[in-house]
């Protein structure tokens, strides 16, 4: 059985094996084929050997046996090496099928058995090639037999005359074969049925198997992604801490993920005296997430413990502390070549001045709704050194009702709108100018509905952080 299996197994052509549903098709198709070939070989010998002398077969129906037989043999041939199992099916039924209307001449018309044929070939091409081949090949056999009956009853031809030259044998010779060949077919076909089955409920045993797995697997995995989320939330400052100290500010944080790359750090020098920091670190997700709390951790050292509150100076120790924690070294083989951009700013409430720096990223300054845009340095934080860093320092008097806004670039780059294109810094800038006379909350609410809207259905792409203050 194994032999067999897979002989006709190397018969099926190579691109017919790539689905299941092709695989039994082509199986099949080989298999009927075969059976197509021995039945049409074996009935040769019948009109060289066991017909009888007195009996005149037209030679044509002979010599179409033969062709047909030699047909099939190519078709297998042809299908193993070069495909197109439709087509030669079609073939099949052209010279099996569009050959009845011969009998018209000399085979008996509506009473040769052959007409059966018809029906049977028919029916072989809905199962190995598709339901139109199946359709039209039946109903041009329908047809077929249809045009005998009625050339029949209006006396065209006599056929009576033409099937008595037929004898016993050959009716009986077709009738075995066909009823040989529509046995074997169907039990070919159910038993390749039965066995697709089988092999589709295993896959689909094991498929589901994998998949209880994988859910399990997922939720672990989301289980200790939304513990670093706590984590996470727990080494950042919270909102509130901000709000309490600066009460017109407002926070729009929505992170891609669960937990996040960008991330917001606050510390209060003194009562007159805040530095706040938007930064956007290398990725998103988890891998972000560790720069974050990374980042944080090296803010707390820098401004908390070791004093440093000038802003430039900030960022300089900051980027020093990200190489050497990340070993960012040139000849370093292990090292990780992450980093941030990020904007920081220094508020000074008794001289109402503010200092900015920034790591790439911008900070925007509205009054009147006269816009500034002040630009941090070309450089970021971390990553292979290429020479002396520089961060330079702006500082501005305020005035009250003036705005500052600090984002990082996952608002500007995301998706969206009738075109499909990126937000963009521009109609961001441009609808900071439209509601920076709002409240803090209504500037917040609608950031979010603005986006919301933009987005529509299209996946968000990166993290996203606006800081607003109204100073």
């Amino acid at each position: 059985m194994n032999f067999w299996d897979n002989t006709i197994d190397k018969l099926i052509y190579k691109k017919d094996k790539a689905t299941s549903e092709l695989y039994l098709k082509g199986k099949f198709y080989v298999l009927s084929t075969i059976i197509f070939f021995f039945l049409a070989f074996i009935s040769i010998p019948y009109y060289l050997i066991f017909l009888p002398k007195e009996v005149k077969i037209h030679p044509d129906l002979f010599y179409a046996n033969v062709v047909f037989t030699l047909m099939i043999l190519a078709m297998i041939y042809i299908y193993k090496k070069w495909g197109g199992r439709i087509a030669l099916v079609n073939v099949v039924a052209f010279f099996g099928i569009g050959s009845i209307p011969s009998l018209y001449q000399y085979g008996g018309g509506i009473y040769a058995p052959d007409n059966v044929w018809g029906i049977v070939i028919a029916s072989w091409v809905f199962l190995v090639a598709n339901r139109i081949s199946g359709y039209f090949w039946m109903i041009f056999a329908i047809l077929t037999i249809i045009f005998f009956y009625y050339v029949d009853i209006c006396g065209f031809k006599d056929f009576k005359a033409e099937s008595t030259k037929l004898t016993g044998d050959y009716y009986f010779m077709n009738y075995m074969l066909m009823g040989i060949f529509l046995l074997l077919i169907i039990t070919l076909y159910e038993s390749s049925k039965t066995s697709f089955v089988k092999e589709l409920a295993k896959t689909n045993s094991q498929l589901e198997s994998r998949k209880a797995e994988l859910e399990l697997k997922s939720k672990d995995i989301i289980d200790s992604i939304n513990y670093a989320k706590k984590i996470q939330y727990a080494v950042l400052p919270h909102e509130e801490t901000i709000y309490r100290s600066i009460p017109l500010s407002f926070i729009y944080y929505k992170p891609k993920d669960i937990v996040s790359g960008d991330f917001f750090w606050f510390h209060e020098i003194n009562a007159n005296e805040y530095i706040l920091v938007c930064a956007d670190c290398t990725g998103h997700g988890v891998p972000g997430a560790f720069m974050t709390v990374i980042g944080s951790s090296l803010l707390n050292q820098t401004v908390i413990d070791n004093k440093i509150t000038e802003p430039s100076k900030i960022l300089q120790e900051l980027d020093k502390l990200i190489n050497f924690t990340l070993k960012q070294q040139k000849d370093s083989t292990i090292s990780v070549q992450d980093g941030m951009d990020l904007s920081l700013i220094k508020v000074n409430k008794a001289k109402k001045e503010f200092n900015i720096t920034g790591a790439k990223r911008p900070v925007i300054f509205i009054r009147n709704k006269e816009m500034q845009e002040l630009k941090g340095s070309k450089f970021s934080l971390g990553g292979l050194r290429s020479g002396d860093k520089k961060f330079d320092e702006i500082v501005i008097n305020y005035q009250e009702e003036d705005m500052l806004y600090l984002y990082t670039d996952g608002y500007t780059d995301q998706f969206g709108g009738e075109k499909g294109k990126k937000f963009s810094s521009k109609r961001l800038k441009e609808h900071f100018i439209n509601i920076h006379r709002m409240s803090v909350a209504e500037q917040k609410q609608s950031l979010g509905t603005v986006m919301d809207k933009w987005m529509g259905g299209v996946e968000q792409v990166d993290d996203m952080l606006v800081i607003g203050i109204k100073l």
